[in-house]
């Protein structure tokens, strides 16, 4: 089953939501700003939540590799971005992690911090929708047909499109 990358939010940023005059800003528009968050080791707790041994991890043009203690390779990180900027679910951009097991199936898609709200990222995630993905070749992911989640269209409609983006990178 898939995990839910952790939110972890930073600093107030005010937006202008269109109902005030200019540089006026009220409390129910002002949101948080998403935050990746990092084990003792540095790594992005994404990964951890995907690789849960991973000791270290290697950048590459295509992928972030991901090693055990030892120095083997567990699997292989593919992030999103920059292919997904724009993509926009509800609240805003919706990144995403796929990761990739050895075989280079994918073993897990995982929102990274959005602003997206909480509660629908949870409803999504009960749904199964992030589970479709499993199992499937980098090549069977980019022509499955997912379905959007009644209730969440707009963030798992973002979030198909953000897998797509970075799976046609392959």
């Amino acid at each position: 089953m898939a995990l839910v990358a952790l939110f972890v939010v930073g600093g107030v940023s005010a937006q202008h939501c269109g109902h005030h005059g200019q540089g006026q800003h009220c409390g129910r528009h002002m949101q948080q700003t998403p935050k990746t968050q990092y084990n003792a080791d540095g790594i992005q707790m994404d990964i951890v939540a995907a690789f849960p041994k991973v000791k270290s991890i290697k950048k590459t043009d295509k992928w972030t590799e991901v090693y055990d203690a030892q120095g083997k390779l567990l699997g292989y990180a593919l992030y999103s971005q920059p292919a997904s900027n724009g993509i926009k679910g509800y609240a805003g951009e919706t990144p995403v992690m796929i990761a990739l097991d050895l075989k280079k199936k994918i073993s897990g898609v995982y929102l990274l911090p959005c602003f997206e709200s909480p509660n629908y990222v949870q409803y999504v995630k009960e749904q199964g929708f992030f589970d479709q993905w499993n199992g499937l070749s980098i090549k069977q992911a980019k022509k499955k047909k997912v379905d959007t989640v009644s209730g969440a269209t707009f963030t798992s409609r973002a979030v198909v499109e953000s897998v797509q983006a970075v799976l046609n990178k392959f």
